[in-house]
């Protein structure tokens, strides 16, 4: 949790060790990046100390939302937090209490309604790693429940809501960490890459629909027998209910495109080309992959 955390006298030694109990199993649990880990350890600790110094609390089950959200907001050393770096907290946050939910440590999330300004003023963008992690929490919503996590591992390998009532236990491909993907009306037919936590989500989806008698044909994640239209509506409803669980559908800027476009900016974040993210995103056009991964080609990416 880092020296300033190990300084901190009772009350809080208590509220320290929770804190590293939630941030050893978020470690565990796959659902963040080591770089998005790290940063989520970091912000752990700076609330520690927000609470405990500021505040003389005891445990996170004393947290407030006044509290929460005065964390969110504070200051830093070049004065009031980007909308941002508010979204970051708030998602740290919103980790941080669901996990500790988990463990049996807190009841309430004093986050769950806490509004912030959208990140954007575009009509779609891309979830941001931290985002993703929470909602990977959130779509875990029953260690019996398979489905709702393997929807959300399709659409962060770029499956649309269109394409996922297609999908089928013969298009996975478990050893290779990859899906085929039909493609639709708007994409191209492509193969999408699993993410790690992806795989396990996957796997245990197929193992799960094996037991029932599956086979080769069985969808994934459409369980019906309707229109073409019933399956993306059921589809989409799949990846909006792990967002209005995690807090971000009620954000304008935010939609289940939002996950293939976060899939897409990591991309393009590691190979610098456009191209590369438009064929994984299966767009046809790179002005649309530009679009979609929040990218102007116009300006000069401002250093991080």
């Amino acid at each position: 949790m880092g020296e300033r955390t190990r300084v901190l006298k009772h009350p809080g030694v208590l509220l320290v060790a929770e804190a590293r109990r939630v941030v050893g199993l978020v470690g565990v649990s796959g659902a963040l990046s080591s770089q998005s880990a790290l940063r989520f350890e970091d912000l752990v600790g700076r609330f520690v100390e927000f609470c405990v110094a500021g505040h003389g609390l005891g445990s996170l089950g004393e947290v407030t939302p006044s509290i929460a959200g005065g964390f969110v907001a504070a200051g830093t050393r070049a004065g009031r937090p980007s909308v941002a770096t508010q979204h970051v907290r708030r998602s740290s946050l919103r980790l941080l209490f669901r996990y500790a939910r988990q463990l049996g440590l807190v009841e309430l999330d004093p986050t769950i309604d806490l509004r912030l300004p959208p990140r954007s003023n575009v009509r779609c963008r891309p979830l941001t790693g931290d985002e993703v992690g929470v909602c990977r929490s959130f779509a875990l919503w029953s260690l019996t429940n398979t489905r709702r996590p393997a929807a959300w591992a399709l659409a962060e390998a770029t499956a649309r809501t269109a394409e996922l009532p297609h999908i089928s236990v013969a298009d996975v491909e478990l050893e290779q960490g990859r899906v085929w993907i039909h493609g639709s009306s708007r994409t191209e037919p492509r193969w999408g890459a699993f993410s790690e936590w992806g795989v396990v989500q996957v796997a245990r989806r197929v193992a799960d629909l094996r037991e029932r008698g599956a086979d080769e044909s069985t969808l994934l994640v459409y369980e019906g027998a309707g229109s073409v239209g019933s399956g993306q509506a059921s589809s989409c409803l799949a990846i909006s209910d792990t967002l209005i669980a995690a807090g971000f559908a009620g954000e304008r800027d935010v939609r289940p495109l939002s996950v293939a476009a976060w899939a897409g900016r990591c991309v393009f974040a590691a190979s610098g080309r456009i191209e590369v993210a438009a064929l994984v995103l299966g767009v046809r056009s790179l002005d649309r992959a530009a679009r979609l991964i929040g990218w102007d080609w116009h300006e000069p990416e401002e250093p991080s």
